[in-house]
């Protein structure tokens, strides 16, 4: 009882790291997909075009820029998600 182990609350700390990161990635593309969509849906319309593109660039490079981050920390995704328009 004197020399029993406290037990850890984060065992694995780079484990749930990963798994925040691969949210953010998901996050990131669909958020991405959707400006894309938005986009060429505006195009044609009389809005912005450069407010437009300017948003979908960035995200664009906010998800490249996570995508190589859990590419270099080597992480893996255990479910696939891709990206599925939402049709209302």
């Amino acid at each position: 009882m004197i020399f029993k182990k406290k037990p850890v609350k984060h065992q694995n700390i780079k484990a749930e790291y990963d798994k925040i990161l691969l949210d953010e990635v998901n996050h990131a593309r669909t958020d991405f997909h959707q400006a894309q969509d938005s986009e060429t849906a505006l195009v044609d319309s009389r809005v912005n075009g450069h407010m437009v593109q300017a948003q979908t660039a960035l995200k664009k490079v906010r998800f490249t820029y996570l995508y190589r981050e859990a590419k270099r920390r080597k992480t893996v995704a255990s479910d696939l998600r891709l990206y599925h328009p939402v049709d209302d």
